[in-house]
């Protein structure tokens, strides 16, 4: 049972249903590999955008989703949500694993409704929001390049992955 401030987490993130997202932006963040020289953003084994953090412009207020670990010693990295900043924190081109993005191909309009998904101490695992037909889900997560050259994704991890209607937001 969520007690204390994960439950306020997952109370402010529900009550963004009903509200408007204006526009996206985010900081994308290369996968976990052993040759950071070379960073991989996109593979196709991989369903999900890694961030290390997503802006969405509510209302005229910019809220950051960000991954913490929860509230309970036990439990894992979760999503939270806080105010951002006004502007984005620049990341200069090709100088690290770190990239910016405005997230155009995510929807802007009215956030019909929000779903979220959490473990036994209450840290939410995923946040679902339905903007017009399109569903954004936000989930705690980290990809990591497997033995063989592949990709896994650890679910309660510290980046933040993000989909649109169950793919990659760039399709």
């Amino acid at each position: 049972m969520p007690i204390g401030w994960a439950l306020l987490q997952r109370q402010q993130i529900e009550n963004l249903s009903g509200r408007n997202v204006h526009d996206w932006r985010c900081t994308e963040i290369a996968f976990e590999s052993p040759d950071e020289e070379k960073p991989v953003c996109r593979h196709e084994s991989v369903d999900a955008m890694q961030c290390a953090v997503v802006d969405l412009l509510i209302d005229k207020v910019w809220q950051r989703f960000h991954t913490l670990p929860g509230d309970n010693p036990l439990s894992d990295d979760g999503i939270v949500v806080r105010d951002a900043p006004g502007t984005q924190e620049l990341v200069e081109a090709n100088t690290s694993i770190y990239r910016n993005q405005l997230s155009s191909r995510l929807p802007r309009g009215l956030i019909q409704s929000v779903e979220t998904t959490a473990d036994s101490y209450g840290t939410i695992d995923c946040v679902t929001m339905q903007i017009g037909q399109d569903i954004v889900s936000l989930s705690a997560g980290e990809v990591y390049e497997t033995a063989d050259g592949g990709y896994r994704i650890a679910d309660f991890d510290e980046s933040v992955l993000v989909r649109l209607n169950g793919r990659h937001p760039r399709g």
